[in-house]
């Protein structure tokens, strides 16, 4: 058996080619079939020793009679072959019908099959050569597309409209046209993806996530093409990659630029103390009509408990939402200023970000926005009122709590009074919690009495009413108030009673989320 050296070309480059003329067709499963290897056998046997998408090519001793072709036809089914060609012969219908269900091509010859393998392995090297030709003339298309979004849409192009994306921690972001996703849609289809930044590509991880791959793998450019279009797909995205690569690290350092302005902001919101607050460059935003912090505006701020997995998406969604707006990373989150002199549009905007950002694919991302200010002098106070209401939301989650609707996204001026407790932060909250009550957290029900407590306090006082919402008996609530009476939780006292309250509340959700030790809430 020889084989030829192995590559990925239609079944229909080599059906109707120059000096393949003596073929005939028997039975085509698909005329876009990839071909990616070239057998010639002399016993059909041999054929359970080839690869998936070969055309194996029988030489007469190996197909003398029916039963020899229906047996290498079965063979050629198991090793996912994509055609049989045999010396041409009498043939009984059912063989071919045979090939029609195992859906294998079948082709005949009247020439000399040592021959025809020789020239089928030349024009498959010469449509190799042509395939490659056409990724090398996409790819440099592709190193003049203006932006990532571009780029997609060129690759689609090039995939006969099929669906493009790019890919972010799970999240689709820049995608091919709606046309092209509804006419993949209405196919089958197969998915092949491409890590944008594999490891070991040379590209510096983001430890801040300020829009760099430091999700690594995560980053994927992604296309649904037709099955037979895969290999073609294949060559296509891994030429494209590098490009699309490039093209998404220079948007982001475009963003970091256009952001410097802003980031001295960051400190605002944190302890470190800031003496003069300089505003952003309006010229960032002139092109777009939208002069950053003239008149009337506010500030929003995304948080995340992952904003190194995050970064790259959140990026990649804000410039797609607001590419004349520049977005400022800080220590566990994100924040930008948007003008709000058109009412009408600034709510459209708030909802963008509300259904693109933080209710994207439950990702752990919450977001918040201040007042309406008017004075530069008040971006301070906008970017902490912005952060103080992205702290007390819901972080990427529709689903409602035992306290109400989820909330994933929060103006500061319609903060429920229901989530005020969320202000403590709760790993400092346990922490005081042990320093304060160091006998009730040595108790080995303290988890039982601090419900208790919470229950009583929340029923303003009602042993009763604190039974029927634990489903416990009104003696073994006071049992436990008691109890934790006698560990140092004093409620008889009126000023103290809403302070040991919110810190209760506040160390019991600590074990719902976890902090790594010797953190802080608060961004620096």
């Amino acid at each position: 058996m020889t084989r030829a050296s192995t590559g990925a070309v239609d079944l229909r480059d080599l059906i109707g080619a120059p000096g393949l003329d003596g073929l005939e067709v028997l039975h085509l499963a698909a005329e876009r079939s990839p071909v990616r290897d070239l057998a010639l056998v002399t016993d059909f046997e041999d054929i359970g020793a080839v690869g998936p998408d070969t055309v194996v090519l029988l030489s007469a001793a190996g197909a003398r009679g029916g039963w020899m072709i229906s047996a290498a036809l079965r063979y050629a089914w198991e090793r996912r072959a994509c055609a049989l060609i045999v010396p041409e012969q009498p043939f009984t219908a059912s063989v071919v019908d045979l090939a029609r269900r195992l859906e294998v091509s079948l082709l005949t010859t009247r020439g000399d099959m040592t021959r025809l393998a020789i020239d089928a392995a030349i024009r498959l090297g010469t449509a190799r050569a042509e395939s490659a030709a056409r990724v090398r003339s996409a790819a440099e298309r592709l190193a003049g597309s203006a932006d990532p979004a571009h780029a997609v849409a060129l690759l689609s192009g090039e995939l006969d409209d099929a669906a493009v994306w790019i890919e972010s921690a799970g999240t689709r972001t820049f995608g091919s046209a709606p046309e092209a996703r509804a006419s993949a849609a209405a196919k089958p289809g197969v998915t092949v993806a491409v890590p944008l930044f594999p490891r070991g590509s040379g590209v510096p991880r983001d430890p801040g996530g300020s829009g760099g791959p430091s999700a690594g793998a995560s980053e994927l450019l992604i296309a649904e093409v037709a099955p037979a279009a895969r290999a073609f797909a294949e060559q296509l995205l891994a030429d494209a990659a590098p490009v699309v690569r490039a093209l998404l690290l220079e948007q982001q350092l475009e963003a970091t630029r256009a952001s410097l302005p802003v980031i001295a902001v960051t400190a605002l919101i944190g302890s470190a103390p800031v003496a003069v607050f300089d505003p952003p460059d309006p010229s960032l935003v002139d092109a777009a009509g939208v002069p950053l912090l003239e008149g009337e505006y506010l500030a929003v701020c995304l948080v995340s408990e992952e904003p190194e997995r995050m970064g790259a998406l959140v990026h990649q969604l804000w410039f797609l939402a607001f590419p004349e707006l520049p977005l400022a990373r800080f220590d566990g989150g994100w924040f930008g200023f948007m003008p709000a002199a058109d009412r009408d549009r600034l709510t459209d905007a708030l909802q963008r970000i509300e259904r693109g950002f933080v209710r994207a694919a439950g990702l752990p991302v919450a977001g918040g926005s201040s007042r309406v200010h008017r004075s530069r002098a008040d971006a301070r106070t906008a970017v902490r009122e912005a952060w103080l209401a992205a702290r007390v939301a819901d972080r990427g989650s529709d689903t409602p709590t035992g306290t109400g609707e989820a909330r994933p996204f929060i103006a500061f001026d319609r903060i429920p009074a229901r989530l005020l407790g969320r202000f403590v932060p709760s790993d400092l909250a346990a922490r005081l919690v042990e320093l304060l009550f160091p006998r009730l957290i040595s108790d080995p029900n303290r988890d039982q009495l601090t419900d208790a407590v919470l229950a009583v306090l929340a029923c303003r006082g009602s042993v009763q009413a604190a039974a029927a919402r634990l489903g416990l008996h009104r003696n073994t609530v006071q049992a436990r108030l008691q109890r934790a009476g006698e560990l140092g939780i004093d409620l008889s006292d009126p000023e103290l009673v809403l302070p040991v309250h919110l810190l209760l509340t506040a160390a019991r959700r600590a074990p719902e989320t976890p902090e790594t030790s010797g953190t802080s809430e608060t961004p620096a």
